[in-house]
């Protein structure tokens, strides 16, 4: 932390802060609003009512509350024009149209959030005057976002929005913070295969325990159902922020600070169901790297960040397990169960009680490592079983973040931590579950919601109403015992929920028109995928019922795959089947020679996306190849992909998939149901057919140009993000044989090859031996 932020009254923190951005087009901006940011008096400059002159025209400011009056409205950021100016990602440019050249840095919009609750601090009779004579108030850690008006609780201006559960993403390399996106970003430049880990931030308020109510604080719910439900259960809501210093609650002078705790057990949880005939049992697997607690995450020490912000440790993805000094293995089952090259440890009722699939393929044997993908018998070896498989550790991981105020602790007498994610990397940072499932739910025609996905609909895991990891425990020293104390409640199955600081009166609706999507990680539950959706985010567990009732299901990280990429192969291979913001890479695999069910592509990704064309495929796996001559397609097997070798390998990119933004994520998903509804495949003949090729394009490609002419039709661009027409080659799949010498490769018989243009819900299509024909699609 820079010298002198912690002694500095924050009106002097907040002033360094404008005198800094003031030169670089800020003072400018807010003199647009009435505020001089250079003023002498600069707390009663921001505290004065610029109601009349506020200018919600200016870009950034169309979606500013209603109810602001002022720079800072004492304890209600949104409602603080200062703040808002700062804090949201759609103010950047000045009032010359230009961008601003300098931007707020993470640690100093914390200065001004703290400023906000600060600037008027209340005593603690104040706070609890705001509450009811019977409602709990409690010390509570969120994770917490400034966001635009269309990502907010109540979608009426920008707001805070609150979770008690944070999602940070494992990477390899440091963090970026960008200043203008107010966000992390998850690309490092002129490195397509690394990726940067991506924080989470969180902080701590005194909080009140309610019954969801929309029209207060929310949550938003998925369905009515949900909404009814939500209205009996019990959520903590945001009222005041404790942050350390004289300024936070008058007459006390608090020091307030996070701890973090994680922990990642797969190997062990493998092995207590595996049991002792797999090699290992207490009290071994109860250390390192059966179960560890370091090298996962820690909170930040950055000066540009603050310390409350939890950053991943950069590592390899993946790496050999050791343990006592020698490459770890386990004792893979006789028979084993297997779903593909996979061993599975089979779900319980649904519940995982250990990583459902387990990496496999890499075998042990006088002291070498064998890589049985190199092998034709690779089927045989693993259905056989018995020999010595290598284990592999990632880093990902859950637990809690508490908070820790020894000078509050008096008045309350409860202290609840938030529940931590450290999780898997996310392929589309810029398309979120949560805009998903609004776009289905909110604009996309009933009949064609069921054509998109092969079960349901999308879920964020916000709509979650399950406990956190009842399976983490803290240690106390109780004279001389120690005692485990389990860190969340059985009870408590609303962590995962998006609130808002609560709203005696609902606010007024700025109208703000269009407001341009975020393009920066999110750290809240809602960009996040739900349970086994698909499935590398979060899973779940269950207690053991009791005599006194029926069991408790509760969120766990232990649950998937070890090691994670293990899970992303299979849940990208099923093609989004749990419908998800995930890679599809149903159209990259071949099936193996046995196999009749396949998976129908529904988010399908462009050539060159999957190597297909160029040579940065997202997995490291070079999609299908039209075999010259023949009326084959030539696949890496399913059981040969592995996506262990590729992490090993450096050989996964986001260089390709971060570009794809929500709209055109949205885009790609209608437009395969309206390819499959246009060629009249029924929904469960989706899986006979397979996407050659995809890809997208311009106006001036010829066979586009043919099309057009020869059917009398102009497709206008204005349907897709880009402005581009979507080009498929979709082909009848028919005999699967071997590739000649490669057992690694499959052969597929081309029965029909069809061709399409499409536009929105305009089609061109040519049949083999047949003319182009229009095709309109209506759902």
């Amino acid at each position: 932390m820079k010298k002198g932020w912690k002694i500095l009254p924050l009106i002097e923190q907040v002033r360094q802060i404008c005198n800094r951005l003031a030169v670089h087009g800020w003072r400018d901006l807010f003199l647009q609003h009435g505020i001089d940011i250079t003023a002498a008096d600069l707390k009663q400059e921001l505290l004065k009512d610029i109601q009349a002159k506020i200018n919600r025209k200016l870009k950034g400011f169309e979606d500013f509350s209603l109810e602001g009056t002022r720079g800072i409205e004492p304890g209600h950021p949104a409602r603080s024009l200062f703040y808002h100016s700062l804090a949201s990602p759609n103010v950047v440019t000045g009032v010359d149209g230009l961008e601003l050249t300098s931007f707020p840095t993470l640690r100093e919009l914390e200065i001004v959030e703290n400023y906000v609750y600060g600037i008027t601090p209340p005593s603690l009779s104040e706070i609890r005057s705001r509450v009811g004579r019977n409602e709990d108030l409690a010390i509570v850690v969120f994770a917490s976002e400034y966001r635009p008006a269309p990502e907010t609780v109540h979608r009426k201006h920008a707001d805070l929005s609150f979770s008690r559960t944070g999602v940070a993403r494992v990477g390899t390399t440091e963090p970026l913070y960008s200043p203008k996106n107010r966000g992390f970003l998850p690309n490092v430049k002129d490195d397509d295969f690394a990726f940067r880990v991506l924080p989470a931030r969180y902080s701590v308020y005194i909080a009140v325990q309610r019954k969801g109510n929309e029209n207060e604080f929310g949550p938003i719910s998925r369905s009515e159902e949900q909404r009814k439900g939500d209205m009996r259960r019990l959520f903590w809501i945001p009222l005041h922020k404790l942050f350390s210093g004289t300024e936070c609650i008058s007459e006390f002078n608090i020091n307030v600070s996070l701890e973090a705790h994680h922990v990642n057990e797969k190997l062990r949880r493998i092995h207590l169901e595996l049991g002792k005939d797999a090699g290992w049992s207490e009290p071994h697997i109860s250390q390192s790297p059966f179960f560890f607690k370091e090298g996962i995450a820690k909170l930040s020490d950055s000066p540009e960040f603050g310390t409350n912000v939890l950053v991943p440790v950069p590592h390899p993805l993946i790496e050999v397990a050791q343990y006592e000094g020698k490459t770890l293995t386990f004792k893979v089952p006789k028979n084993p169960k297997l779903f593909s090259s996979s061993l599975k440890i089979s779900a319980v009722n649904g519940a995982r009680r250990a990583p459902e699939y387990v990496h496999i393929r890499h075998k042990m044997k006088n002291g070498k490592i064998i890589d049985l993908n190199e092998k034709s018998s690779l089927m045989e070896e693993i259905k056989e079983g018995g020999y010595d498989a290598v284990h592999y550790i990632d880093y990902t991981a859950d637990g809690w973040i508490k908070a820790i105020c020894p000078e509050l602790a008096f008045a309350f007498l409860s202290n609840h931590p938030a529940y931590s994610l450290v999780t898997a990397l996310d392929f589309f940072p810029h398309c979120d579950q949560r805009e998903v499932m609004d776009w289905w739910h909110q604009s996309v025609p009933k009949a064609l919601r069921g054509e998109i996905w092969q079960r349901g609909g999308p879920t964020a895991l916000s709509y979650t109403r399950r406990a956190a990891n009842l399976e983490l425990k803290t240690e106390a020293l109780i004279g001389s015992n120690t005692i485990k104390k389990t860190v969340f409640n059985s009870q408590d199955d609303t962590m995962t929920a998006i609130v808002s600081l609560p709203y005696k009166i609902p606010p007024q609706d700025t109208k703000y028109g269009k407001v341009p999507e975020t393009t920066r990680h999110s750290s809240l539950p809602d960009a996040a995928a739900g349970v086994f959706a698909p499935g590398w985010d979060v899973s779940f567990d269950r207690t053991q019922e009791g005599t006194g009732g029926e069991s408790v299901k509760f969120l766990a990280a232990y649950g998937l795959g070890s090691p994670f990429p293990e899970d992303t192969k299979l849940c990208a291979a099923l093609s989004t089947f749990w419908p998800a913001v995930a890679p599809d890479a149903a159209r990259t695999f071949g099936p193996n020679l046995n196999q009749t069910r396949f998976y129908p592509t529904v988010s399908p990704l462009t050539d060159e996306e999957i190597g297909q064309a160029g040579n940065l495929p997202w997995d490291g796996v070079s999609g299908p190849q039209h075999k010259e001559g023949q009326k084959v397609i030539e696949y890496t097997s399913f059981d040969y992909v592995d996506y262990v070798n590729n992490a090993l390998y450096k050989s996964f990119s986001l260089s390709l998939t971060s570009r794809i933004d929500i709209r055109e994520y949205q885009a790609r998903l209608s437009t395969m149901a309206h390819v499959y509804a246009a060629l009249g495949i029924a929904h469960d003949e989706k899986s006979n057919w397979g996407v050659l090729s995809f890809r997208e394009v311009d106006l001036s490609d010829k066979e586009l140009q043919t099309a057009q002419e020869s059917t009398h039709l102009l497709i206008f661009p204005a349907a897709t993000p880009r402005g581009t027409v979507y080009r498929f080659e979709m082909y009848l799949r028919g005999k699967t044989s071997p590739a000649g010498n490669d057992f690694r490769k499959v052969h597929v018989k081309i029965n029909e090859k069809v061709i399409l243009f499409v536009n929105g819900v305009k089609i061109l299509i040519k049949r083999e031996g047949s003319d182009w024909i229009v095709q309109n699609v209506n759902f």
